[in-house]
């Protein structure tokens, strides 16, 4: 992979990642890290940090929906984690949060971009209506 830029996408729903997969080029799907855990998408930000090109964050994980924000098991907690970072560490990382949660997807948003983050909302499948 030499030093090619990485994408993650943050999704526990195998049929969601198998979806967004086939909607990605060849070179992207070479070079995307699918992770379906919160430690597993913290790992993948602090091991390849300067790598990082986006990063596409769910909410709801575990098959769940409408999950309450404050677990340690939701998109969330990336989040907050993110929000404790310096800025310039990840100036160069777009954030996309793709959940479908009306209420915690906006706020994920609001709090990156609050942090100083690009981020943007686009709830999986609207951007290929």
């Amino acid at each position: 992979m030499g030093e090619d830029k990485i994408l993650v996408f943050l999704d526990a729903d195998p049929g969601r990642a198998a979806v967004h997969y086939q909607r990605i080029s060849v070179v992207d799907q070479q070079r995307t890290f699918w992770v379906r855990t919160v430690p597993e998408t913290l790992d993948i930000l602090m091991n390849y940090r300067e790598r990082l090109e986006i990063v596409s964050l769910d909410h709801d994980l575990n098959g769940e929906t409408y999950v309450h924000s404050g677990r340690e098991d939701c998109g969330m907690e990336v989040v907050r984690w993110i929000e404790k970072r310096n800025p310039a560490d990840y100036s160069h990382v777009q954030f996309v949060v793709h959940s479908w949660n009306e209420n915690s997807g906006p706020r994920m948003v609001a709090r990156l971009q609050k942090a100083g983050y690009k981020a943007e909302l686009s709830p999986f499948g609207m951007e290929h209506k």
